[in-house]
């Protein structure tokens, strides 16, 4: 825990030398952290590529550029991202896609497995083409890596506070209780149950998130959860697994997702067992810099982009 308070320290100050990622390009300045650009003249262009298994899978894609996939995490969809991707579309172009379950990606009838759903970041890389980078959040962080791992992926993987289980169960055991919870149609009661035990979200934060307009979303997207709780179950690399890494990879971490005391970071864990991985903060920001502040996550993801 400490060392990784100290390694975030060390890279704010190498990077920023302020506290804060200092990301200036010769021909503009610094973008201030919670101060939003207007990204005027970018909109989504919508699309579908067939998975393996003939699931449709939409996307959302803005800008124009080196191609950049975003996997999202659980409680997401593609059009909680459209802010970062207009920010990123800039320079980029930005590929959102709905993971399988969701938004442009219904898969009623279709067996869910470990690898459905990394086949569907893999067509997605094969639409965007060979050049392309991919940005995995939370469970999608998760996705990507497994990704990378099984086909050997060679271009830039980005991870912020990606979920897996080298440490512990990420569902810390409760996974059969949630089920049962969501079985009683008791939804509201799951998605509470899920953010206590889970990624052990203080009280005062889970309230906060229920008098928000995104909580009847994230209800609904919640009964998804068990099947994606099972797929990071099976997430346990090694040191010698994850040293077969064929890709540049970076993690970003938001200054204020440091886990309780006593417990050791799922981020830390994978910074300690992936050779050459860059570690960036996301200063001022917890697990939702993409709605929190969008202008600063575009900015450090573009400073991936250009890193050797």
């Amino acid at each position: 825990m400490k060392l990784l308070a100290a390694l975030l320290l060390f890279v704010s100050v190498v990077v920023g030398g302020c506290g804060r990622p200092s990301l200036e390009t010769p021909s503009e300045p610094a973008i201030e952290p919670n101060v939003p650009l207007i990204a005027q003249g970018i909109t989504a262009m919508a699309g579908s590529v067939a998975s393996a298994d003939g699931t449709r899978i939409g996307f959302s894609k803005y800008g124009s550029g080196p191609p950049v996939i975003v996997c999202h995490g659980t409680h997401t969809v593609a059009d909680d991202w459209a802010a970062f991707a207009k920010e990123l579309g800039k320079r980029y172009t930005v590929y959102v896609y709905d993971r399988r379950g969701r938004g442009q990606s219904p898969d009623e009838g279709k067996a869910y497995t470990s690898d459905s759903e990394i086949d569907d970041l893999a067509a997605m890389v094969k639409l965007a083409g060979p050049d392309a980078a991919i940005l995995g959040h939370s469970f999608g962080g998760g996705v990507s890596l497994a990704y990378a791992l099984r086909d050997g992926f060679k271009g830039r993987l980005v991870l912020y506070e990606p979920g897996h289980s080298v440490l512990q169960a990420v569902d810390r055991g409760h996974l059969p209780e949630l089920q049962a919870l969501i079985d009683r149609k008791k939804f509201d009661r799951a998605l509470e149950f899920f953010l206590e035990n889970i990624p052990q979200m203080p009280e005062g934060e889970i309230a906060k998130l229920k008098s928000s307009p995104l909580w009847p979303g994230m209800v609904e997207l919640n009964k998804l959860a068990p099947r994606e709780m099972e797929f990071l179950r099976q997430l346990t690399w090694t040191p010698e697994q994850l040293a077969k890494l064929r890709c540049r990879t970076w993690m970003l971490l938001g200054s204020l997702s440091l886990p309780p005391d006593g417990q050791e970071s799922r981020v830390a864990a994978l910074v300690d067992r992936i050779p050459g991985m860059t570690l960036y903060p996301l200063p001022g920001q917890g697990h939702v810099a993409y709605l929190a502040n969008p202008p600063l996550l575009a900015r450090v993801v573009e400073r991936c982009m250009v890193d050797p």
